[in-house]
């Protein structure tokens, strides 16, 4: 018996690196996982490594649509979600505060902060709490200290 058997799990920004080592480790351990990121070949690449297990569903995190197709897809084929990983992250622009443009720092903040904030109450509303599920916010270093060549 695995460790998450019979658990359900969604992981956002997981074509790739972190996510999608999130997700091995929740399938390899017997969760079903529905993985998430903005580029769909990328995504059903990832799913094919995972197995069986692994649902793709492409889309922007920011998007609410997404999110419904997402949530709507749990609600029907699983009854429910026991865990979120909320990996996706961007960070489009480089350079100082005082030359960022007003569009990019609310996409930066509709992605990372609005996005994860929809996701997390979006999971609650699918049970996630009545399932004494866990949510998971993944950040890079960027959301502890300043990096070179970002916002400085």
């Amino acid at each position: 018996m695995g460790r998450f058997d019979g658990k359900v799990a969604l992981v956002t920004g997981a074509s790739r690196g972190i996510g999608l080592a999130v997700a091995r480790e929740l399938v390899d351990g017997g969760a079903d996982v529905i993985i998430t990121a903005r580029g769909e070949e990328d995504l059903k690449a990832a799913a094919g490594s995972l197995g069986a297990s692994a649902l793709p569903i492409a889309g922007k995190a920011d998007r609410e649509e997404h999110r419904r197709e997402v949530f709507g897809t749990i609600q029907e084929r699983f009854g429910g979600l026991d865990y979120l990983v909320n990996n996706v992250g961007i960070n489009p622009v480089y350079g100082p505060m005082t030359e960022l443009e007003d569009t990019a720092a609310r996409k930066i903040l509709e992605v990372n902060v609005l996005g994860a904030f929809n996701m997390a109450r979006d999971a609650v509303k699918a049970g996630l709490r009545d399932r004494r599920g866990a949510i998971v916010n993944i950040a890079s270093i960027a959301g502890v200290t300043s990096s070179p060549g970002i916002g400085m």
